[in-house]
């Protein structure tokens, strides 16, 4: 009897997506769990113990816990073989590599500047100074505590939001050269360089901010064909309900004002 998958996840986070469009590209099955992360949930005892780090996503298989996106998406990669989601070629799999590390250490840890005044601000704005204290004491990384301290100060006003910005336009500038050689983001296959950057940029077209990314003409191109994949029919690019979708994008569409973009190209 096969294990049940299992994914506990938050919609629009960039982590927990590439985890289920790497399932969907494999075309399995599994159960989602909303852990929501406004609320802290992820740093209950009980999903504490599938991750001490209180962080999304985390896979399961039967009795088998595992945390870290990327390593998620190795495994899934390793375990269902079919359609293999890393190149043939030595030197191609090395340009995927470098693709999943850089966003990793570079892309991920700045997005809460763009993501988190969108996704969680609002909600914490609704509770009391008291309440929200308490949630950030909560934090067991100091540098968390005060990044989310800032952003519920200041949202998309805070510097970590420009930063964010500068961010994305060079990784944007990056992928729109690497692109020139091949319809993907290491050559000529979709692979797991593709699933670690796509979320970042559905985030962004639920957020209404596509303009972000729309002069890159490679990109844009990169990302219909990526959305337009067999393997997504069926899968919905979020699972954020559509009543919740409507308000993301209403609370992007209010915020971009303070968004000053980075220049497209250099």
């Amino acid at each position: 009897m096969t294990a049940l998958i299992e994914v506990y996840n938050y919609p629009l986070s960039p982590c927990g997506e590439k985890v289920r469009f790497a399932l969907a590209e494999k075309q399995l099955s599994w159960t989602d769990h909303h852990v929501d992360l406004g609320a802290k949930e992820n740093l209950r005892p009980d999903f504490l113990r599938f991750n001490p780090k209180g962080l999304v996503p985390v896979l399961r298989l039967g009795a088998d816990v595992i945390a870290e996106s990327t390593i998620i998406i190795e495994f899934i990669d390793d375990r269902w073989a079919e359609p293999s989601l890393r190149p043939d070629d030595p030197l191609a799999r090395a340009r995927m590599r470098r693709w999943t590390k850089l966003v990793d250490e570079v892309l991920h840890p700045a997005w809460p500047g763009i993501a988190w005044p969108i996704l969680v601000r609002p909600a914490w704005q609704a509770k009391s100074a008291e309440t929200v204290e308490a949630m950030l004491a909560a934090l067991p990384d100091p540098r968390r505590r005060e990044k989310q301290s800032r952003l519920y100060q200041l949202g998309l006003n805070a510097p970590d939001a420009q930063e964010s910005l500068t961010v994305f336009a060079t990784v944007c500038r990056e992928m729109e050269e690497a692109l020139n050689a091949g319809p993907w983001i290491s050559g000529e296959s979709f692979s797991l360089g593709d699933i670690a950057l796509l979320p970042y940029f559905v985030a962004l077209e639920a957020f209404s901010l596509e303009r972000l990314f729309a002069t890159y003409s490679r990109i844009t191109d990169w990302y219909s064909r990526a959305c337009a994949r067999p393997a997504y029919g069926g899968h919905p690019r979020t699972l954020l309900p559509p009543v919740r979708l409507a308000e993301v994008a209403q609370y992007g569409r209010a915020a971009s004002a303070a968004l000053k973009p980075s220049p497209a190209h250099p």
